[in-house]
């Protein structure tokens, strides 16, 4: 089903001459009494009551038979036939590229798609061309059928996007759309909110060049304009962009929210692209807008950064009120976490939340529809900056405030993955089961929106020991991998998946080169959360020296510091892990049953059997309580004893204490001045090299033993056997 020039009689050729089947072929008006395998119809548009009822009295007498035609709407079909329609006759982006290669055109596809709306008769027309000329395109379409409309209706024609009320509004007949669609003058968008129905581009252009109008571009922003009041948020941002109406493109923004971008981003940039960047810089909402378009493509980040930058400047010098700076305020944050600037947005959506709950009854009105979005937006700062608990909070404030279904299954996948995180399974388990009985799609659930939810299905699944349910759920949104911002919350899941599957070799060289590929403008809490995967990882694969590069900070999480603290003890300084175990301070289920996992470790080793035990007890103790089983994923093969747990998953493959750093000849050379001297400059003299290359290679030397000081380097090195026992 299409309209003029979708070309659905050459489809049935098409199929018609690579079937095995018998066909019979027929016209509308002479509707055949016998068929064999296939009765094609090669259109049906025109088939009166009577030419039904013989297709009716045709498949009672052949049940089996199949029956193929051509239609320009699903209403030129009687309900009783109960058929099944083909709507997507239209090429795609991708099909007009690949039209185009093939023809050895230099046209721009995006253009040529944008100019022909992938109409297949259109874009044959238009492929042959040499430019891109908007006259000659629109010369050379006004030549395809069905051809012009009539004078009184040539308004019609001007926007792009019509709605039945719409029509009305420019002075157009009431049963218009119905007319034009079973004519096969145009077709139906699917949208976020409002359908509507596009006229072919032949047609527009006929009708055009048939009735030449000084006024196509005002009547574009009143359609624009128009079609904002109706909420059509798409239509009115193409009439909007037609028009060059910035503040009709900004308002439609506002009004349909990511969503938007999500359903139509390339179409959006291409509807765009006329635009120079310095006119958006009054226009912050416009510029993240293509900001985050060009983000999710790679090879257009040079240019997403740049118009994250427009948008910034923008967002911080706009003039505005009370609502406006708190939409504002959302906004900077937004960036400075995709720019990777300042504190990653964490301020800005402090305060962007604030102003929104402290907004005025009326204020708080003029924003209704967008606080859930506002509020989502500020969560993912905080969240990616590893402010949990207020993330916490303002995803439920989302939630409570959402008015798209987008906004509900991000947040409830927020919700559910910090939860998770924090090692309340249950409660994870909970969110998870609310989120999954809403009436999702499957791109919602695959894609971004739904990317939060997968990951923390798979960390439940992990801990309850279903890794393929888990690595199904990796899986299923791995595709995004490079384009999602989540995505070092993706890497530390399936780094767990790879410890669990005992392919944790294979797994660090993916994390690497992950990292390698993605990891600039990423926070600070994201990139210790990778350090902590990446220490698992090696630990698993026998390289404790690697793992032993996670140096505790002031500033980890603590989860990130008893990853260090793993590291040390399994490089045999057990007093000191036992020192770093008592700095922390674990308040979650999963972060006291780490502690307690790693302090008994540590005790047994010490000979302090007792408290081990003690330490033991407590960590199967939370572990049960929550259904945790992660926190033993690394626990040495000597210690498992220690605790009363079935461990399904691979043992490590080292011991805890035979860690023994691997140092280049310049570190050992380092390591045997400092049994000497504690001096940088002395060593410096000795070796006849600047202070400043000694101190690099001392912090390196101490980077892969585990410590911070001279003494504790030593120690080190006489435990692993690098000094003998030269120490003084």
């Amino acid at each position: 089903m299409g309209p003029v020039g979708a070309e659905a009689a050459t489809l049935l050729r098409q199929w018609a001459s690579q079937t095995s089947a018998s066909i019979t072929w027929a016209v509308a008006e002479a509707i055949p009494d016998t068929a064999e395998d296939v009765l094609i119809i090669e259109d049906a548009t025109s088939i009166d009551a009577a030419g039904w009822e013989q297709v009716r009295a045709l498949r009672r007498t052949h049940p089996r038979l199949l029956i193929r035609t051509a239609v320009h709407s699903f209403r030129q079909v009687p309900p009783e036939e109960d058929a099944e329609f083909v709507f997507s006759l239209s090429l795609t982006l991708e099909e007009t590229s690949e039209y185009l290669y093939r023809l050895a055109s230099h046209l721009d596809p995006r253009a040529v798609h944008l100019a022909t709306g992938g109409l297949p008769a259109a874009v044959r027309a238009v492929a042959h061309l040499k430019t891109m000329r908007s006259e000659i395109v629109d010369s050379a379409l006004a030549t395809l059928s069905p051809g012009p409309l009539d004078a009184e209706l040539a308004v019609l024609a001007a926007p792009e996007a019509l709605t039945q009320e719409l029509v009305v509004e420019l002075g157009g007949p009431s049963d218009f759309i119905d007319r034009a669609e079973r004519a096969g003058w145009g077709k139906w968008t699917s949208t976020l909110e409002h359908p509507l129905f596009m006229l072919t581009a032949p047609v527009r252009a006929a009708t055009a060049q048939a009735h030449p109008s000084d006024r196509v571009e005002t009547v574009r922003e009143q359609a624009g304009r128009f079609l904002l009041q109706q909420g059509a948020w798409y239509g009115a941002l193409i009439e909007g962009a037609a028009a060059r109406s910035l503040p009709v493109i900004d308002a439609a923004l506002r009004g349909a929210g990511m969503p938007l971008l999500k359903m139509h981003g390339v179409s959006i940039a291409a509807r765009l692209r006329g635009f120079h960047v310095w006119e958006l810089r009054r226009w912050p909402i416009v510029a993240l807008a293509l900001a985050l378009i060009y983000n999710a493509r790679h090879e257009h980040r040079v240019r997403a950064v740049e118009l994250m930058g427009v948008a910034l400047l923008g967002a911080r010098t706009a003039p505005s009120g009370s609502a406006e700076r708190a939409l504002l305020r959302v906004i900077e944050s937004v960036l400075q976490r995709l720019l990777g600037t300042g504190d990653s947005g964490v301020k800005a959506a402090r305060d962007g939340s604030r102003m929104i709950r402290e907004l005025p009854s009326d204020e708080f009105q003029s924003v209704h529809g967008l606080l859930g979005d506002m509020h989502s937006h500020a969560a993912v700062s905080l969240l990616s900056a590893g402010e949990h608990a207020e993330a916490l909070a303002e995803f439920e404030r989302a939630l409570a405030t959402a008015a798209r279904p987008a906004t509900e299954i991000l947040s409830l996948g927020a919700i559910a993955w910090i939860t998770a995180h924090s090692g309340d399974v249950m409660a994870a388990q909970r969110w998870v089961q609310t989120a999954v009985a809403r009436p999702w799609s499957d791109d919602q659930r695959n894609g971004y929106l739904g990317c939060l939810l997968r990951i923390a299905e798979a960390q439940i699944c992990i801990e309850k020991g279903q890794l393929d349910a888990a690595e199904n759920a990796i899986n299923s949104v791995w595709h995004m991998i490079d384009t999602v911002e989540y995505w070092p919350l993706l890497a530390h899941v399936r780094a767990q998946i790879d410890i669990c599957r005992g392919r944790a070799g294979v797994g660090l060289e993916r994390l690497r080169a992950l990292r390698r590929h993605r990891s600039a403008r990423i926070s600070r809490e994201y990139t210790r959360l990778l350090d902590l995967a990446d220490s698992g990882l090696a630990l698993a694969a026998g390289d404790p020296v690697a793992a032993s590069t996670l140096v505790p900070r002031a500033s980890d999480s603590p989860l990130v510091a008893l990853g260090a603290a793993r590291a040390v003890m399994f490089a045999g300084q057990y007093e000191r892990a036992l020192r770093m175990l008592g700095s922390i301070t674990a308040v979650s289920p999963a972060e006291r049953t780490h502690a307690a996992v790693l302090e008994a470790v540590v005790l047994h080793r010490l000979g302090r059997a007792s408290d081990a035990a003690r330490a033991a007890q407590h960590a199967v103790t939370v572990a049960e309580a929550y259904e945790l089983t992660t926190p033993f994923l690394l626990v040495p093969v000597d210690d498992r004893e220690l605790f009363d747990i079935e461990m399904p998953w691979p043992t490590p493959t080292i011991r805890a204490g035979e860690a023994t750093a691997s140092l280049t000849d310049r570190e050992c050379v380092i390591l045997r001045e400092l049994v000497d001297t504690a001096s940088a400059s002395a060593i410096a003299d000795h070796l006849h090299v600047s202070v400043n290359t000694v101190k690099s290679q001392r912090r390196s030397l101490y980077r892969k033993l585990g410590v911070t000081s001279r003494q504790q380097a030593l120690t080190a090195a006489v435990a692993q056997g690098l000094l003998g026992t030269r120490v003084r």
